[in-house]
Parts: structure tokens; C-alpha cells; sequence
């Protein structure tokens, strides 16, 4: 048999319930715009039955429930939909740090573009092409070393942009580290809070959302493996190696290897990432510095030989100087770096009419013929490059092109990956985002539930008042 007050008791474990689970709904309202928020939700369940059997239970005719009680406040995640999207978000930072560097590199080379280095050489092999029909004008002369001395500063120009932009990578690369190594480092001190939590019975929520977010947005910089704990830790393997291992954080470090800024072990072990914006860095950079500037520094090597070659057999309009024949020269030596150092050669700047537009003629009739600039002109088509297949003009078109494809490729990459990323980013919030029309649906209904309670309590309370009252 029941004691006389004891329905007040399941009244204040109604409205105690129904107040907890509103504020739930309350923490879910607030942070419905908040990055990384799993909507959190109150478990009700009933609580411990009254008259449980045994042998000298009170007679009556059976249990008689005791109210109810929050069982729990569960974090409403997927853990699938994380292990689907990381990888993704890999390879869009991969992807996307790709093609933010390749459009830079489009974008120094300005093709096709009147500023374009096509248009240079296109005025350059113009230029020498006006100077064999008219070998002894001033004015020619002129704009011949006036286009070259164009396309040496171009050519100039764009080998130290070019250099720019992989000492800037190699800047992110380092940025890059203390990204890790601080993401590292939170990661390790919220498995501590969370093993600690969890030991406690507790459902660390927050923790475990805040954990999640610093995931993602390592995803994003390197590829890894989460490796979850039983007792609500995760560990960060990359390729075998812990990064994170339980509340213990693994630093990496940045260092300069042959010009290159590279992520490393404390041991010095390449971390070696495969997607992620990292590996896009060391991709791009291998590219631009090594395959791009690569050719664009043999195109300017081919291109300073060969005119300087022809160059030296002709003769000058007139004699005098110290000249070796040499029409590009070097602003320093030794230089294996042909495409940042090129420059035409002073002494001919200084005087025009040592430049040697003719043939190597008799010295009395072959001055004023310009064979030797027409020869000059024609290395434009002349095939040099591959085994003697391809001309300069060609070579460097070959050239804009691989950059061209390589750039497309990534955009295209990067749509791809927006897509599909975004997908499952839109399935996760299916599954934990927060609607804030279900919440005031829930709001309403634990409001309600909440009253219900009290008006139990007021309910009970009268019946107390008529059985007092009896006694009077």
C-alpha cells in the first residue's frame, strides 16, 4: 500500500524531468548555428517500480510505477557519416590547394593575353625579322633590343614570381605544422576531459563535438586514421605513427630540404601525406619548381645559346668595342638559372651598330646585309627542342598547355569534391543538425508535460486538504 503523499513525489519527478529536457531543447535552440553542434536529446525513462517482488511484499494488486526520471542526454551522431567525410575533406583540401596555386601561376603568365609572354616573343621574332630587311637603321636596331630587353625582364619577371610562389608554399607548409601540432594538442587534452567524463558515467557531449570539429579540420590539412577507445579517447595514426594516443600529443616539425620545407617526425621521418592541403602543397610546388620553371628555364638556356650562337658568326654594322659576340649575357655568374639572370648584353645597348645583323661576309660588302638577323628570326619555327621535333614557339606553347591542363584538372577536382562533400555534409546535418521547428515542437510539448505535472501536484495537493479536513 502507498503512502498518502506518495503521488507528490512522482509529480516532482515529472516537472524535474520535463524542466531537464527543456533545457536540453533550450541548449539545442542556442547553438543551432554553432560549427560542428550535434543536437543533443533527453532519454526519458521510468524509474524503479514500487513493490518489487520478494517474500514479504505489501499486499496489493501489483507494481505501481514510481514516476520518471532522465536517463540520459544523448548526442545525436553518425560516426559513419564522419568516417565517409573525412577522406572527402582530404581530398578537396588537396585538390583545392592545387588549383589556388596553379590559377596563381596562370595568372603570372597572363596567356593568352596581350601583357602574355607570347606576345613578347611574338614582337621579339618581329623585331629581328624588320631588322634583316633593314640592317642599318637606328630605329630597327633599336627596337630590337628594346623587345629583347622586354623579354628578358619578362622572363626575368616570371621566373621570380615563380619563385614566389613556392617560397610562399613553403611558408603555408610551416603554417601548415603549427596547425597540426596545435590541433594535436587540443585533440589530446579533450580525450583527457572526455576519459574522465566518461569514467564518471557521464555523456561528455560538447567535449565530443568540439573533438569531432578539430578532426574535421585536420582531415582537411592531412590524411589519418581515428582509432576510438572504449573508454571515449581517440588515437591519430598517420601511416602507423601516432600523432594522438589518448592525452599524449606528438609534435612534427618543419624543415628546409633542398629548398623544400617539409613536414617531419621528430626523428626526421617524412610524415608523408598522400591527400589533404599538405600533400596538395608538396604536389604543386614539386610541379611549379621542378616540371614547370624546369622548362621554362631549358626554353630560356636553348633560347640564349642558340641566338647568342648564330649571333657570334655575323658581323657588325661597324667595329670596335671589346663585344665577344654574345647578344644575351648573364647579370650574375655562374648561374645555372638562365631564366632569372638573362639580359642583353650591355655593350650592345650602349651601341646598336655592334650588334651583328649581317652574315660573316667580306667586311666591305656584307655590313649593310641582315642574313644573320633573318637567321635569328628563323629560330622562332626552327625545331630544337625533342631530338629536333619542336620549335621554340611550339616548346613554350607545350609548356602553357600542361600548365592549362594540369589547372582544369584540379578545378574540375574541386567541384567534384564540393559536391560530394557537400552531400554528406548535408546528410550529417540531416542526422545531428539542429531544426529549429522540431525544437519548438519539443519545447511545446515538455512545456506541456511539465504543467501536467503541476497540476498533478495541485490535484493531489486538494485531495490532502479534503482527507485533513475529515479529521475536523
Amino acid at each position: 500500500m502507498t503512502s498518502t503523499f506518495f503521488g507528490f513525489n512522482i509529480a516532482r519527478r515529472g516537472m524535474s524531468a520535463h524542466k531537464a529536457a527543456l533545457d536540453v531543447t533550450a541548449h539545442n535552440i542556442a547553438n543551432s548555428s554553432t560549427a560542428g553542434y550535434s543536437r543533443q536529446q533527453a532519454i526519458f525513462q521510468t524509474t524503479a517500480p514500487f513493490n518489487s517482488a520478494s517474500a514479504n511484499k505489501a499486499a496489493g494488486a501489483g507494481q505501481i510505477g514510481t514516476g520518471v526520471q532522465i536517463g540520459e542526454i544523448r548526442r545525436i551522431r553518425d560516426s559513419f557519416l564522419d568516417f565517409q567525410l573525412r577522406p572527402q575533406l582530404s581530398k578537396l583540401g588537396y585538390w583545392d590547394e592545387t588549383s589556388m596555386s596553379l590559377t596563381s601561376v596562370e595568372m603570372i603568365m597572363m596567356e593568352p593575353s596581350e601583357t602574355g609572354l607570347s606576345t613578347v616573343f611574338e614582337r621579339f621574332w618581329g623585331a629581328w625579322q624588320e631588322l634583316a630587311k633593314n640592317p642599318t637603321s637606328g630605329s630597327t636596331r633599336a627596337a630590337v633590343l628594346e623587345t629583347s630587353a622586354t623579354l628578358a625582364s619578362s622572363l626575368n619577371g616570371a621566373a621570380i614570381q615563380l619563385e614566389t610562389i613556392v617560397s610562399d608554399l613553403n611558408v603555408k607548409v610551416d603554417i601548415a605544422v603549427r596547425d597540426m601540432n596545435s590541433i594535436s594538442t587540443q585533440v589530446a587534452a579533450l580525450n583527457k576531459q572526455i576519459v574522465a567524463n566518461v569514467g564518471a558515467g557521464l555523456n561528455p557531449n560538447d567535449l565530443m563535438d568540439e573533438r569531432d570539429l578539430l578532426l574535421d579540420n585536420l582531415s582537411e590539412l592531412t590524411n589519418f586514421t581515428p582509432i576510438f577507445q572504449r573508454n571515449g579517447s581517440v588515437d591519430v595514426s598517420i601511416k602507423g605513427r601516432y600523432l594522438v594516443q589518448e592525452s599524449r600529443a606528438t609534435q612534427v616539425q618543419s624543415k628546409m630540404v633542398e629548398g623544400h620545407v617539409k613536414v617531419q617526425w621528430a626523428d626526421g621521418v617524412d610524415l608523408g601525406p598522400s591527400t589533404g592541403r599538405i600533400a596538395g602543397m608538396y604536389a604543386v610546388r614539386d610541379f611549379i619548381a621542378n616540371d614547370f620553371s624546369g622548362k621554362l628555364k631549358k626554353m630560356a638556356t636553348t633560347l640564349m645559346t642558340e641566338i647568342n650562337k648564330i649571333h657570334k658568326n655575323g658581323v657588325p654594322l661597324s667595329d670596335g668595342g671589346i663585344n665577344t659576340g654574345d647578344f644575351f649575357v648573364l647579370s650574375h655568374t655562374p648561374t645555372d638559372n638562365v631564366l632569372k639572370f638573362i639580359r642583353v648584353n650591355q655593350e650592345l645597348v650602349d651601341n646598336p651598330a655592334y650588334m651583328r645583323a649581317a652574315a660573316n661576309l667580306a667586311p666591305d660588302t656584307g655590313r649593310s646585309q641582315g642574313e644573320n638577323a633573318l637567321a635569328i628570326a628563323r629560330l622562332r619555327s626552327a625545331p630544337i627542342f625533342n631530338d629536333g621535333t619542336t620549335s621554340i614557339e611550339s616548346y613554350y606553347a607545350g609548356i602553357i598547355n600542361s600548365v592549362g591542363v594540369e589547372s582544369q584538372q584540379a578545378e574540375r577536382m574541386v567541384l567534384n569534391q564540393e559536391s560530394l562533400t557537400s552531400q554528406l555534409v548535408g546528410r550529417r546535418e540531416e542526422a545531428s543538425g539542429v531544426s529549429i521547428d522540431e525544437e519548438l515542437s519539443y519545447m511545446i510539448q515538455f512545456q506541456h508535460g511539465y504543467q501536467a505535472a503541476a497540476k498533478l501536484l495541485t490535484t493531489i495537493d486538494e485531495m490532502l486538504q479534503t482527507l485533513i479536513n475529515l479529521g475536523r
